[in-house]
């Protein structure tokens, strides 16, 4: 893996590939779940990479924002030298995507998302109190049984035996990055605000996917993007659920090609130039 490190931000990244360029954005716990997406990425240029924040020894890490981390995206391209690719974002890197394609519109040649952690869904009530048990078990010291639940929240019962099967290391690199995502990325969701205003400014093309076999939040979340998004296209992952990147790449990868086939960044260019 390659480094760029740049005022508190520490990058961790790796570009593989020729072709056009795709950027991968995750969660910092979760970015080792691309490894299986990338493998099957063939005819692209691919960058993932995780976002980790300086904190003096002993404190907690310092607000984050989905913006901000839009920013770092950009920079990152900024430092390998690409000035425009297609965005694939997975839950919480699905918000980071939206973000950076309305902050920097002439990077973004189109938007992927995977199950945002989107809010405003009917259900956010009822997801906020199946949450509390996460934060409570966080609060009290318990990190692995808070990575544990959250996981099971999200990915369901059998999350851990998909996560061993296909990235070993995945729940290790999760536990390893747990104070990061719970002081600093999941406050980061609740604090970004996105609605159709905001989304009328996305004039790129949107790819709206969800798992077949995901939990109700994540086909409600899918729901309220088409609202946002009437255009956008849609891909259903079968024999999925929320970690359908290690559950079923080939099919997500499949629908991506495809998607990418239909818009590429070079007429996407031309089109708005015109």
């Amino acid at each position: 893996m390659d480094h760029l490190s740049f005022n508190d931000i520490e990058l961790t990244y790796h570009v593989r590939g020729s072709g056009e360029q795709v950027v991968l954005i995750h969660a910092s716990p979760f970015a080792s779940w691309y490894e299986p997406l990338v493998e099957e990425l063939s005819g692209f240029s691919t960058l993932r990479y995780r976002r980790r924040l300086h904190r003096p020894d002993a404190e907690r890490y310092r607000p984050l924002s989905v913006a901000e981390d839009a920013r770092i995206c950009m920079r990152l391209m900024d430092h390998i030298g690409w000035t425009r690719a297609h965005l694939i974002g997975h839950s919480y890197g699905a918000l980071v995507a939206l973000q950076a394609a309305i902050d920097a519109p002439e990077r973004v040649g189109s938007v992927s998302l995977l199950e945002p952690a989107a809010r405003g869904i009917s259900s956010s009530e009822q997801v906020k109190a199946a949450l509390m048990p996460v934060i409570t078990a966080y609060k009290s010291g318990e990190t692995a049984a808070a990575v544990d639940l959250f996981l099971s929240h999200v990915g369901g019962d059998k999350y851990r035996e998909d996560l061993d099967s296909v990235v070993p290391d995945a729940f290790g690199d999760a536990l390893a990055e747990a104070d990061l995502f719970f002081q600093a990325e999941m406050p980061a969701v609740q604090s970004w605000s996105f609605g159709p205003a905001e989304a009328e400014r996305v004039t790129q093309p949107v790819l709206n996917v969800l798992a077949a076999n995901t939990v109700s939040r994540f086909v409600e979340g899918a729901e309220l993007i088409q609202s946002w998004f009437p255009q956008a296209e849609r891909l259903s992952v079968p024999d999925a659920g929320h970690l359908m990147l290690v559950q079923n790449p080939q099919a997500v990868a499949q629908g991506l090609t495809a998607f990418f086939s239909r818009h590429p960044i070079e007429q996407t260019d031309l089109a708005r130039s015109g």
